[in-house]
């Protein structure tokens, strides 16, 4: 038992081990195919043009430059027997293009909303105000290139012709436009890069807010010293009064949202860092043609991050493109039926014989080609889709009154067509013919009035030239 196992793991063996090995390389960004030949370790040993593939052989098909977060891959595989734009960099420009209304809004930052025209906020805060001033400035700048950063990030994820490389370049130096000495460089190291940022938004905007506090305090203190007071400079004390408290409020959640943008960078980044831009399919063509189909979508990601305002419903269903791979396997053994018509000839071995008025037995040479209704079984190797060169065996019956048995047949066939076949043959007939018994011969007296009397049937070789049609497969 052991040693029948062992046998069978060999011969498993030595079959994977002859398999073929072949890559089929598809560049997302070049649109372009390559085709490999491999090695047994999976190296590249020649560069093949319109390859046909050995039949079992094994076919990897390796997509690159394929961003998985701007593009989903769809993949379909149809078998058939064959005899049954450009790249688009960070445009910093145009993603700062609303800042003024960013400044203003969402924000918050703005330094217009400081009550520095009110006589009684000159008064507290005349020696810090400009400090301040510049404070809101610098991390109004912050906030507005970290919310550019991120969505210039998004749109290159999003672009289904960016590289990997192109998208980490764009990235970097996009976060280079941040000028403080205190920020790490990104292009040594990301990571300490965003850590560095989100320390110095954090500490900035905890200063501010001290500043901004003690100038409320102060504020406080004079509006309770300062008893003689006008109507209206008490309602203008108390209008900055609490613009001041919404400033801290703002503060707080400007400075917030602009760490959940560097928090949701650095997610990103690490997500960019870790995927690849490279898949890989394996298939081992066992039919003989196959149309590998490969439709690029739109993928989750940026139809989750669409902005545009276009539905994320149709969206969802967009197709970037489709490409077709066309695989034609060569090798292999068919075998299939046909029904032929076939011309037999026996050439000296078959005469007619007969007895003419004088008792004497005469003969006629068959030396002409009957016709004959035939079956074949057509095999040969797989050589091309239209044309291939095998045998055929058949056996037919001839088209006349006097059929004297079946002839079997046999040789060489070219096979032509593919859905409906053609064969012409040619080769042996091996078949019925009569001879004389009874020490007989042609020119001899006989008694008989019947030729079946003194003749029999047998067998000999002779040829034949057939066309047959194709009806089905047998495997």
């Amino acid at each position: 038992m052991k040693t029948k196992l062992f046998i069978l793991l060999f011969i498993v063996s030595s079959m994977s081990h002859a398999q073929e090995r072949y890559r089929i390389q598809y560049n997302y960004k070049t649109d372009l195919f390559t085709y490999f030949k491999l090695d047994k370790s999976n190296k590249i040993i020649d560069t093949l043009e319109n390859p046909k593939f050995k039949r079992n052989s094994l076919i990897e098909i390796k997509l690159i430059n394929v961003n998985p977060f701007a593009v989903k891959i769809k993949t379909d595989v149809k078998e058939e027997e064959i005899h049954a734009t450009g790249s688009q960099g960070f445009n910093f420009s145009n993603l700062l293009g609303g800042i003024s209304s960013a400044a203003g809004g969402d924000l918050k930052l703005n330094v217009a909303n400081l009550p520095s025209n009110n006589k009684l906020f000159q008064q507290a805060s005349a020696s810090r105000g400009e400090n301040i001033s510049n404070a809101f400035t610098q991390l109004n700048t912050v906030a507005i290139n970290v919310d550019a950063l991120k969505k210039s990030m998004i749109a290159d994820l999003s672009n289904p012709n960016l590289d990997k490389a192109t998208i980490l370049q764009n990235l970097r130096k996009a976060a280079s436009i941040q000028e403080d000495a205190r920020i790490a460089d990104p292009n040594q190291n990301f990571h300490i890069y965003i850590s560095s940022l989100k320390k110095i938004v954090n500490e900035d905007a905890e200063a501010l807010a001290y500043k901004i506090s003690d100038i409320k305090n102060e504020m406080e203190q004079l509006m309770t010293e300062n008893k003689s007071v006008t109507r209206g400079e008490l309602l203008g004390q108390n209008v900055s009064y609490t613009s001041m408290e919404k400033l801290i409020a703002n503060l707080k959640e400007s400075s917030n949202w602009t760490a959940e943008n560097l928090t949701k960078i650095e997610e990103l980044y690490s997500a960019l860092e870790a995927s690849s831009f490279e898949q890989t399919y394996d298939y081992e063509i066992t039919a003989d043609k196959v149309n590998l189909e490969l439709q690029f979508v739109q993928s989750e990601f940026t139809t989750k991050n669409d902005t545009d305002g276009s539905d994320n419903g149709a969206a969802a269903l967009a197709t970037l493109k489709t490409r077709h791979i066309k695989l034609l396997a060569k090798g292999g053994f068919k075998i299939n039926t046909s029904v032929a018509l076939t011309l037999n000839n026996f050439k000296s071995k078959s005469y007619d014989y007969f007895i003419d008025e004088n008792g004497v037995i005469g003969s006629e040479a068959n030396n002409y080609f009957t016709p004959n209704l035939s079956t074949m079984i057509n095999f040969y190797p797989v050589i091309g889709e239209n044309i291939n060169f095998g045998g055929s065996f058949g056996v037919s019956i001839p088209i006349s009154d006097a059929v004297n048995g079946i002839n079997y047949l046999f040789g060489p066939s070219l096979i032509l067509g593919s859905k409906s076949r053609i064969a012409l043959s040619g080769g042996l007939a091996y078949g019925p013919v009569k001879k004389l018994t009874n020490g007989l011969n042609v020119g001899d007296p006989t008694v008989f009035n019947d030729v079946n009397s003194f003749t029999k049937n047998v067998y000999e070789f002779g040829f034949y030239f057939g066309i047959s049609f194709s009806i089905f497969n047998l495997n």
